[in-house]
Formats: C-alpha cells, sequence, structure tokens
C-alpha cells in the first residue's frame, strides 16, 4: 500500500487569510520509504508571513518571493499525491490549508478516508503526554539533530520515524540515517533528502536445522530442484 508522509509550513495558522510557502511529502510502500520525495517552497504573494511562523520555519517573504504561488502549482502536489493515504501530524490544520486553496479553484478536497493523523494516534498511546512532534522523537529516541527550524521535508523525515513506531515499532531495519541539515538560505531550495532504502533482515541457521534440512532432503524422491552450495 502507498502511503505519503505529508507536512506543510504556512504564513499564519488561518486558512481563510494565510497561505502554504511549503510542502514535504515523504513516500512509503507498505510502510517502508522507498526514497521518492516531493519539495517544494512557495511565494505567499502579497500575504506577509507572521513574525510567530518566521520564528517557527526561518522562511521570509523575500526568499519565497522566486518561487510559484501554492495555488498556481497545487496539481503537481495532486499528481503525487494521487489516491495515496496521507500521514500527517495534526491534519486537521494541514488539510484545512490544502482544502481552502482547492475549494476556491473548485476542485475535489481530501477527504477524512484519505487520512491518518498521528496526533490523534499519539494521544492515545499516551494521554495526558506532550505528543507534539520533538515529544514524540524523544519518547522513541529519535534524532532531533537535523531540526534546527521547522522544515516541511525535515519535518516528515522525523515523522516517518515517529509513525513506524507508532504502528509497532520498526519491523524491518530501516536506514534512516539522515543527511537534512537547515541549509544557507541561498541553497535552501536544494536542500534533499537522502534515499532511505530498508536493509535485508539478518537470519542466523542452526547447525542442528541445516542437518535436519540435509537429512529431509535425502527422503525426497526427486530433489533435483534443489541445490546446496
Amino acid at each position: 500500500m502507498r502511503k505519503i508522509i505529508f507536512d506543510t509550513e504556512t504564513t499564519g495558522l488561518s486558512p481563510n487569510d494565510d497561505k502554504i510557502i511549503e510542502v514535504g511529502c515523504i513516500e512509503l510502500i507498505n510502510d517502508v520509504p522507498t526514497g521518492k520525495t516531493f519539495h517544494r517552497y512557495y511565494s505567499p504573494g502579497n500575504v506577509a508571513i507572521s513574525e510567530q511562523s518566521f520564528e517557527i520555519h526561518g522562511l521570509s517573504n523575500k526568499f519565497l518571493s522566486k518561487y510559484p504561488l501554492f495555488e498556481n502549482s497545487v496539481d503537481e502536489l495532486l499528481n503525487f499525491i494521487e489516491k495515496s493515504i496521507l500521514i500527517i501530524h495534526n491534519a486537521a490544520f494541514d488539510i484545512s490549508m490544502v482544502n481552502h486553496t482547492l475549494k476556491e479553484l473548485e476542485k475535489d478536497p481530501i477527504t477524512g478516508d484519505q487520512i491518518i493523523c498521528t496526533l490523534e494516534m499519539s494521544k492515545k498511546r499516551f494521554p495526558g503526554s506532550k505528543v507534539n512532534l520533538n515529544a514524540l522523537c524523544r519518547k522513541f529516541n529519535i534524532s532531533l539533530d537535523s531540526r534546527e527550524k521547522h522544515g516541511a521535508l525535515t519535518d516528515c523525515f522525523l515523522l516517518a520515524q515517529v509513525y513506524l513506531e507508532l504502528i509497532g515499532g520498526r519491523q524491518r531495519k530501516i536506514d534512516f540515517n539522515s543527511n537534512i541539515k537547515t541549509a544557507d538560505k541561498k541553497d535552501i531550495g536544494k536542500t534533499m533528502l537522502k534515499s532511505h532504502e530498508s536493509s535485508p533482515i539478518s537470519m542466523r541457521i542452526s547447525r542442528d536445522d541445516l542437518e535436519n534440512h540435509q537429512e529431509m532432503l535425502k527422503k525426497l524422491s526427486d530433489a533435483k530442484w534443489y541445490k546446496y552450495n
């Protein structure tokens, strides 16, 4: 099954007045990161980035002025997402921002059956505890070295690890070695997530198991299909 870890950064907190200025996505297939990502910056147009938001993500109107408006580029994001399940921390906020734009463009909204909210999952698992992304990373011993500022792709990278822990721990050995750093603002548009590939599961066969297997093969009438090296 294809799922997408999804995150946005915005000029503020109001879907009616604020704009999406960054989107990050990481593709999972059967809950394993494939290395395929989507990362874009967007101009807020004439909407000023609030001081509070700037403190969070460090994106300025000046830096973003060279990028297209989200509403003029949303089809590119929709083509990447397709009908995949979206995994979002505090989905109500991100989806309200996206759906406001989709409504203005008279496009179909993203619906609840397409969303997994890790904030709601975390509240059920850790009632009464802090369940923001930083707190969850600390609970699961996930390094926060890459998170000097909030960034959509960096936060997706962290959320992918948190999500795998929330669904029962990493069933596979996955290399989540991050090379994401807060880049110099001149090069920040080039920030990319290093591909993460699952490593093969290491299994040991005992001498007894091997001997028993050989004995079983001797009893077969035709073992031509098997070649032991």
